[in-house]
């Protein structure tokens, strides 16, 4: 059999449209490669207008439907919600320094030696206790040698960690900037946006949209809420135990509280100094009351990420973790909201009784049925010429 011989029309579709295809391809990677470093500043905008529009829009309202004073003014009153909060962090770190300082020298002193005698006295591990403290606190070159020994990695880590906070505050204030736009011109985005997806996914497009704007929402509003309780309770929890500068403490723990078993890295030193000051009951009372402010995340975080979608609280661990480990300090925002939203599809459709495929199907028409629709509608419209010219002639 002679095979066919395809049309030099034919072929140069073919050709057209691999073009068309190679161009799109790369004026989009090329876009990529524009936006890709703004891309950390750009969720931060998205996620400061989501969570704050609806006081954008009351001050809107406010100003007499004036979008670009109201823009210029939510963004003011944004960077000022960011700015003061690091400006009294650094105020209170120059103050705290030299008290910082002389607090670890004394504790240095204090702690080398004889171990205290509530020590041995512990019941069953007492005595073990007091022989490892005698073995590596027994004098303060003991002492020295055994921070030493610690202090070069730990060192390493917290300047890892300051270089991408540092890095996440400056994304935080170009995504500040962002937001201004975004306030601006929200609106005319999402309906692009919108009309976007309705090419693609037809009438899920909404409910899409609805399911991520919801998801991001709550999960904003439950790592900020989880934080200020657990900032709030240190703070308390200070203060009972006689701890100086407990609002600063307290603002520190607000900041470590987006981390996993962040505010332990507050009160456990505090704790531990209490111990050293022989103030025993206050040191056991700061570990329950620490473990307590740990563990009432469990509680807090499902409550408020409860308001945009019931996500479990091992997707919101895992999603802080790999959110910060593939994004840096953004990421505690990005994972669990990207999990939350494929959770929040997978259930939709799984408790849908229409498969994912024939829905999609349904929501775009192929080529035959449309061109059958246009050859019945010319049929339709020639029996009615046909009529009109029977009911003419008579």
């Amino acid at each position: 059999m002679a095979t066919a011989k395809k049309s030099p029309l034919g072929r140069s579709r073919v050709y057209n449209l691999v073009l068309v295809i190679t161009a799109l391809s790369f004026i989009f990677w090329g876009c990529v490669i524009v936006l890709f470093p703004f891309i950390p500043a750009l969720l931060w905008g998205v996620i400061l207008c989501l969570t704050t529009w609806p006081a954008y829009e009351w001050l809107r309202e406010k100003l007499n439907n004036r979008p670009t004073l109201s823009a210029s003014l939510m963004t003011s009153l944004l960077a000022l919600c960011f700015i003061a909060p690091v400006l009294f962090l650094i105020n209170s770190l120059a103050d705290h320094f030299a008290g910082a300082k002389g607090l670890v020298i004394k504790v240095i002193e204090k702690s080398a030696g004889d171990p205290p005698a509530w020590v041995a006295d512990l019941p069953g591990v007492g005595t073990h206790l007091a022989g490892m403290w005698t073995e590596h606190l027994g004098s303060q070159d003991a002492l020295i040698r055994a921070i030493q020994k610690y202090a070069e990695p730990v060192s390493n880590t917290l300047l890892g960690a300051g270089a991408n906070v540092g890095r996440g505050a400056f994304d935080l204030l170009i995504g500040i900037l962002i937001a201004y736009f975004f306030f601006r011109h929200g609106e005319a985005v999402a309906t692009q946006l919108r009309t976007l997806l309705d090419r693609f996914i037809g009438e899920r497009a909404q409910r899409l949209l609805d399911v991520c704007k919801n998801t991001m929402i709550g999960v904003v509003y439950g790592m900020l809420g989880t934080a200020f309780v657990q900032g709030t309770l240190v703070g308390i929890g200070f203060v009972i135990a006689g701890i100086p500068g407990a609002a600063f403490w307290g603002m520190l723990a607000f900041f470590a509280s987006f981390l996993p078993m962040g505010p332990a890295i507050i009160w456990l030193p505090a704790a531990i100094w209490l111990f050293v000051e022989s103030q025993l009951g206050m040191g056991i009372f700061l570990i329950i009351w620490g473990v307590m402010v740990g563990s009432i995340d469990n509680i807090v975080r499902p409550y408020f990420i409860g308001f945009g979608i019931a996500l479990p609280f091992l997707l919101v661990l895992l999603g802080v973790f790999g959110g910060i480990a593939a994004f840096g300090f953004i990421g505690m925002f990005i994972g669990p909201t990207l999990l939350a939203i494929a959770y929040s599809l997978i259930s939709e459709w799984s408790s849908s009784d229409t498969p994912i495929i024939s829905a999609a199907a349904k929501t775009a028409p192929s080529k035959k049925s449309t061109a059958k629709k246009k050859a019945s509608t010319k049929k339709t419209g020639a029996k009615k010429k046909t009529v009109k010219k029977k009911t003419a002639k008579a």
